[in-house]
C-alpha cells in the first residue's frame, strides 16, 4: 500500500517531509511471465510502434522540435522550450539534452481541473529518459501542487536513486508516492511508465512492472491551478531542473495495458544497452571554489565523489608554476594558500588522483587577493538562496557579470542544512562559476540548523558561526542570530562584538547576520493585518546599542524574502546625521514575502522581488545598487565620509 506524504522531504513553508510508497513485488512476477511470453528472438527495432492513443505525445527530434516549439503529435498540447536545451541527433537516438538550470519544456503555465486535456478517471505517463545527474527531486512529466495545504495532481519523476509516480485522487484528497524498486544508473537510457486504472497505481521500468500502490482510487484530483511541465519538477514554490535527456514523453487519459507498455519498450529496447553517456572515473561533486580571501592568502576547496590525493597548481602567470600537494586521500579538499601578493590576479587549477590512478582536472580558474586600504573594491550581497536553483543561478550569473571582489551571503544558504544534496545541488552547482572565482563570506541562517555541513563546506575564522574580516578600508563583523545563541549583553557574541568594534581602526564598519533588527515584514514578527508587530527581531536589537555606540555604517541581514532599506536610525528614530542604515537582502531564491499594510517609521525603500545588491567602495564613498533577477536597477544610495 502506498504511503501518504508525511515523512521524508521538508517543504520550504510547512516543514513537513514526504513518505514513500512500499514496493509490492509479487505483481512484478506476474508481468515478468507475460513479458517473457512476448519477447521475440532479440530486440525488434523494426517492429511497428504500438499506438498508445495518447492525449499528448512529444518526440524530441529535429521534426518534433522547431526553434523553441515542441510539437505534440497528438495535436493538442505543443510545448515551449525553457532555457537552452539542445536537440542532439547523435547515436544511439535523437534526444533533448537538458543541462542548464532553466532547461525544460513548458506545455501549460496554468491548468484548471476542468481542462479537457487532463486525465479524469485514469492516466498513463510513458517516457524514454536518461538521468545524468541524480537529484533529490526531479520531474519527467508533471501537473501538480505539492505544497501545504494543496497536494494534488500527478507527476512522473526521479530522486537520487529511483523513479517515482506521484498521484492524488478524490478518494484520498492527498498525494501518495510510489518508488521503483529498480535503481537507475547515471547516463543510461530507461523506459519508464506510470499507469493508474482508477483502482491501482503501477510503475514500470524497462517494460517490467516494478511497483504497485493501492491507496488511491476513483477520479484524479487535480490542483486548482498548476503548470503542465516536461523535464522539470515544478509547482508554485518548487522548481528543480533535470540534468539528462528525453527521447519522447506521452500522456494518456486511460490506463495503458501491460502488454502495450512492454511492446512500447521492446521497440527501442536496444537503447538500454547503449554505453553510459557519463564518463568513467572521478568527478567533482562540488567544483573548486574560494574561501576566506585576504591580502596575502586564500583557501581553495572542492569535493570529489571518491577519496583522492590532489595537487593545487597556482601562480600569477599561466600555466601556474607553484604547487601544494594533498597526500592524504579524501573526498573533501581544503588547501590554504599563503604568502601571496596583495591585490594581485592569480590562476589556479585542482588535479585529483584516485586509488586507481584516474585523474580529475578542474578547468583553469582565477582569483584576486584583497586590496589595501587605499584601493577601490566591490562586493555583492545575496540572501536566502534556500531551494531555488533556477533563481539562484540567474542571480549568481548577474553577480558574476559585475565582477565583484567577493560575495556576502546573509544566511539560509540552503533550505535544509542536513541535506547534503541541497548543498551540492541547490547552492554550489548554480553558483560554481561565481564561487570558483570569487570568495563567499556567509553568515549562518536558521535553515542551516547549525548542521556540520555548514562547517564542512565553509572555511572561516574560528569559531565560524561568528567572525570578522578586513577588506580594503572596511571591516566586516559577522554574527549568528539564531535562537540557540545568547544575544544579550552577557552573551559570548555581544562581548566579542564590543571588543572587536572598539578595537577596529577601519574607515568603514559593516555588520551582518541573518535576522533583521528592523523590517517592515507583514507577519514574521506579528500579524500586521490583524494586530501589532515588533517590526524586527527583538533579540537582535540588543546589538543595536553597539552599532550606534561604535558608529557602524550599515547593517545587512536576510531572513525576510524581500529587499528593504531603512532611513538612518539612532535611538529609535530617524537620524540622518549619525544613524545606522539597515538593509534586508533576502531575494536569492526563497519564496517571496509581503510588507505590512502601514509603513513603520524607519521604512525608506522596499520591494518584494528576487534580487541582489552590488556595492562599490573607494576611500570615503560607499555606493549600493539593488538589481532584480532580470538585472534591472530598482534602488541605490550613497554614503560619504571624510
Amino acid at each position: 500500500m502506498a504511503k501518504t506524504q508525511n515523512g521524508d522531504r521538508g517543504n520550504p513553508r510547512d516543514g513537513r517531509p514526504r513518505a514513500w510508497a512500499k514496493v509490492v513485488g509479487s505483481a512484478a512476477c506476474v508481468v515478468a511471465v507475460l513479458a517473457v511470453a512476448l519477447v521475440r528472438n532479440g530486440p525488434t527495432s523494426a517492429a511497428p510502434r504500438p499506438d498508445l492513443k495518447p492525449t499528448a505525445h512529444w518526440v524530441f527530434d529535429t521534426e518534433g522540435v522547431t526553434g523553441k516549439t515542441v510539437a505534440d503529435r497528438a495535436g493538442k498540447l505543443p510545448g515551449t522550450l525553457l532555457g537552452t536545451p539542445k536537440v542532439v541527433t547523435d547515436a544511439p537516438t535523437p534526444h533533448l539534452h537538458l543541462t542548464g538550470p532553466a532547461d525544460g519544456v513548458m506545455v501549460k503555465e496554468k491548468t484548471s481541473p476542468g481542462a479537457a486535456y487532463l486525465p479524469k478517471d485514469a492516466l498513463s505517463m510513458v517516457a524514454w529518459v536518461r538521468i545524468d545527474e541524480p537529484t533529490e527531486w526531479g520531474g519527467i512529466l508533471g501537473c501538480f501542487q505539492d505544497s501545504a495545504p494543496t497536494k494534488h495532481g500527478f507527476v512522473l519523476g526521479f530522486n537520487k536513486k529511483s523513479f517515482f509516480f506521484g498521484l492524488a485522487t478524490k478518494a484520498t484528497e492527498k498525494m501518495t508516492y510510489l518508488e521503483s524498486k529498480t535503481p537507475y544508473a547515471r547516463g543510461k537510457w530507461y523506459h519508464v511508465a506510470a499507469v493508474y486504472d482508477g483502482k491501482q497505481m503501477r510503475l514500470y521500468v524497462n517494460g517490467q512492472l516494478d511497483a504497485t500502490g493501492n491507496e488511491q482510487s476513483g477520479p484524479v484530483l487535480h490542483a486548482k491551478t498548476a503548470p503542465l511541465v516536461v523535464g522539470r519538477y515544478t509547482d508554485d514554490n518548487e522548481d528543480y531542473p533535470m540534468q539528462g535527456a528525453l527521447k519522447e514523453v506521452l500522456l494518456c487519459a486511460h490506463a495503458v495495458p501491460p502488454e502495450q507498455v512492454f511492446h512500447h519498450f521492446e521497440v527501442d529496447q536496444k537503447l538500454t544497452e547503449a554505453p553510459s553517456a557519463m564518463p568513467d572515473g572521478l568527478r567533482f561533486v562540488v567544483e573548486p571554489y574560494l574561501q576566506y580571501v585576504t591580502r596575502t592568502g586564500i583557501t581553495i576547496m572542492w569535493e570529489a565523489d571518491a577519496p583522492a590525493t590532489a595537487v593545487v597548481e597556482y601562480g600569477d602567470t599561466y600555466p601556474p608554476k607553484q604547487q601544494v600537494k594533498v597526500e592524504k586521500p579524501d573526498v573533501m579538499g581544503e588547501v590554504p594558500l599563503t604568502g601571496l601578493e596583495p591585490n594581485t590576479k592569480y590562476f589556479y587549477r585542482v588535479v585529483c588522483t584516485d586509488a586507481e590512478g584516474r585523474k580529475l582536472e578542474s578547468k583553469p580558474l582565477t582569483f584576486m587577493t584583497a586590496p589595501g586600504p587605499t584601493d577601490a573594491f566591490s562586493f555583492t550581497i545575496i540572501g536566502d538562496t534556500q531551494r531555488n536553483p533556477v533563481v539562484t543561478g540567474k542571480v549568481a550569473k548577474l553577480m558574476w557579470e559585475r565582477r565583484p571582489n567577493f560575495v556576502m551571503h546573509c544566511g539560509d544558504v540552503v533550505d535544509d542544512g542536513a541535506s547534503k544534496a541541497q548543498w551540492t545541488g541547490d547552492l554550489f552547482k548554480p553558483c560554481n562559476e561565481l564561487f570558483g572565482r570569487v570568495a563567499v563570506f556567509p553568515c549562518i541562517g536558521n535553515h542551516e540548523k547549525d548542521h556540520p555541513h555548514y562547517y564542512k563546506y565553509f572555511a572561516l575564522p574560528k569559531p565560524e558561526y561568528y567572525y570578522s574580516y578586513t577588506y580594503g578600508n572596511a571591516e566586516f563583523f559577522v554574527l549568528d542570530t539564531n535562537s540557540k545563541r545568547n544575544l544579550k549583553p552577557d552573551g559570548e557574541q555581544y562581548k566579542w562584538l564590543e571588543r572587536a568594534l572598539a578595537a577596529s581602526t577601519a574607515k568603514w564598519k559593516f555588520c551582518y547576520h541573518h535576522h533583521p533588527a528592523y523590517c517592515s515584514d507583514d507577519d514574521d514578527y506579528g500579524n500586521t493585518w490583524k494586530g501589532s508587530s515588533t517590526y524586527g527581531d527583538v533579540r537582535v536589537r540588543h546589538f543595536v546599542t553597539l552599532y550606534e555606540k561604535y558608529k557602524v555604517d550599515v547593517v545587512f541581514n536576510g531572513h525576510v524574502h524581500v529587499y528593504e532599506r531603512t532611513w538612518p536610525i539612532r535611538a529609535g528614530k530617524v537620524d540622518q546625521k549619525d544613524g545606522v542604515v539597515y538593509v534586508t537582502s533576502g531575494g536569492g531564491g526563497g519564496s517571496l514575502e509581503n510588507f505590512a499594510p502601514t509603513p513603520p517609521f524607519f521604512k525608506q525603500e522596499f520591494r518584494s522581488d528576487y534580487h541582489f545588491c552590488y556595492v562599490t567602495m573607494y576611500n570615503g564613498t560607499f555606493n549600493l545598487k539593488a538589481f532584480d533577477v532580470e538585472g534591472r536597477l530598482f534602488d541605490q544610495f550613497t554614503l560619504k565620509k571624510e
